[in-house]
């Protein structure tokens, strides 16, 4: 390894974890907690530079070891594998003051990772986590498009500057149109979100926000418009969607989108599943989602339930269980926005398994009744409704829960567990991700 003097940073770089031992890094001298500065003269600021920059055959990578730095010149052969691990890097943290921001409404003694505020463009690139681009210099623009990161999921909310400035609570945010010009101009696409706070980015704000939106042509891969959430903890007022609010959304933009979809060949402006059920239009069509780019924003869900469970009355035909005497009690919790499809979904499938449903649905008391979907739920309040259920004069078998509920650890926002809040309702608790898991058939 030869020495080369560097004026960089110490922290800059990546420092390694791991690294397989027949990998060609290990053989060219690479050992766990190396600190990898730069690729070819490019100083890493994440894995992505790392990942992209050693795309090319002739590498040389500069490392730190015990503070000392030199450089280590390798030929990278096709097909060789990059596998590596690194010590995470900080979060870039987001800056803004969103009037809406639901992380400002949560109350405290909730898990401890539910208070980051997330501003990282690499976590955005990876994992669809949307950003607003407020802290984005022009250098890290230019990066963005030099190592080709996209799709970006941004946060828009409303295109007009001023609006948009105090939505985010941030008298300095760039202009958002400047900054999607310059991205699309250079090749970069973006999935895009609106949060519509009634009385900020409605009405006249809205229509342009969307005229904007559109005007990036292809590079605008979808649009997705969900309404704010509101709990019981915000400190500034806040008028919710409601009915009417809800209906005029899913009218005015219905048309647009149905107009735009008509040009482009494929649909790219969404509203969220809980405009529909807010103003009591019939959720739409399969083909309205198209691919269902915006699924993780609530923007399909219902559909996807509901198709979900056509399929498993399918593979189900011909297994009905005459005899009800058999049939288990098994009650079901939910939240009150996909109350009626759930109910609807298990009365279907009823008839095919040995169980008896009974939905319920939760009043979230930690956030307040206003919170309405499944996936907010918490234990206490979801224990609570589960001893009241048994107090009554049906007797449950066990008691199925949504898997939305709880995180990839199998926790719930307050820190419980299916055992804990089995053994806290005193009845077994099941974890189900689908309806056929509800069913208990194996098909």
């Amino acid at each position: 390894m030869n020495k080369k003097n560097r004026s960089d940073h110490a922290k800059t770089g990546l420092k390694i974890r791991s690294l397989p031992q027949d990998s060609f890094l290990f053989l060219s001298g690479l050992r766990s907690f190396d600190r990898i500065v730069s690729v070819n003269d490019h100083v890493l600021n994440d894995e992505l530079d790392f990942y992209y920059h050693c795309a090319q055959q002739n590498l040389l990578i500069e490392i730190e070891r015990a503070g000392r730095r030199g450089v280590v010149e390798l030929q990278r052969e096709p097909g060789s594998s990059l596998k590596i691990d690194f010590y995470e890097k900080p979060i870039n943290r987001c800056a803004n003051r969103c009037v809406f921001c639901f992380i400002d409404q949560m109350p405290p003694g909730l898990r401890r990772s539910l208070y980051i505020k997330d501003e990282d463009l690499k976590h955005s690139f990876l994992n669809g986590n949307y950003v607003t681009l407020t802290s984005a210099s022009r250098d890290d623009l230019r990066r963005i498009v030099s190592i080709g990161l996209s799709p970006l999921f941004i946060s828009v909310h409303a295109t007009d500057a001023k609006v948009r400035a105090v939505m985010l609570g941030n008298k300095r945010a760039p202009d958002i149109r400047e900054q999607m010009a310059f991205l699309s101009g250079n090749g970069i696409s973006f999935h895009t979100q609106v949060v519509l706070c009634p009385g900020l980015n409605d009405g006249d704000v809205l229509d342009r926000t969307i005229t904007d939106l559109f005007s990036y042509g292809g590079h605008l891969l979808s649009a997705a418009v969900v309404p704010l959430g509101v709990t019981r903890f915000r400190k500034r007022p806040l008028d919710e969607v409601d009915k009417k609010r809800a209906l005029d959304v899913c009218l005015k933009l219905g048309k647009i989108s149905e107009n735009a979809a008509a040009k482009d060949g494929f649909r790219k402006l969404f509203v969220a599943d809980e405009f529909f059920i807010k103003a009591g239009l019939p959720i739409p069509p399969a083909s309205y989602y198209e691919d269902y780019p915006q699924i993780e924003n609530g923007v399909g869900l219902v559909r996807q339930l509901l198709l979900e469970s056509a399929g498993v009355k399918r593979k189900l035909r011909g297994c009905e269980i005459r005899d009800n005497r058999k049939k288990k009690n098994t009650l079901v919790i939910t939240g009150y926005s996909a109350l009626p499809y759930v109910k609807k979904v298990l009365t279907d499938i009823s008839p095919y398994t040995i169980k008896k449903f009974e939905v319920l649905a939760v009043e979230n008391r930690y956030f307040g009744n206003s919170v309405t979907v499944a996936g907010l739920l918490c234990a206490r309040d979801v224990i609570r409704q589960i001893k009241n259920a048994l107090s009554a004069d049906v007797e449950f078998s066990e008691v199925i829960l949504p898997k939305v509920m709880f995180n990839h650890t199998g926790h719930t926002l307050d820190g419980y567990s299916a055992g804990r809040i089995s053994k806290a309702a005193g009845i077994p608790v099941r974890v189900c991700e689908t309806i056929m898991q509800c069913t208990n058939h194996d098909v």
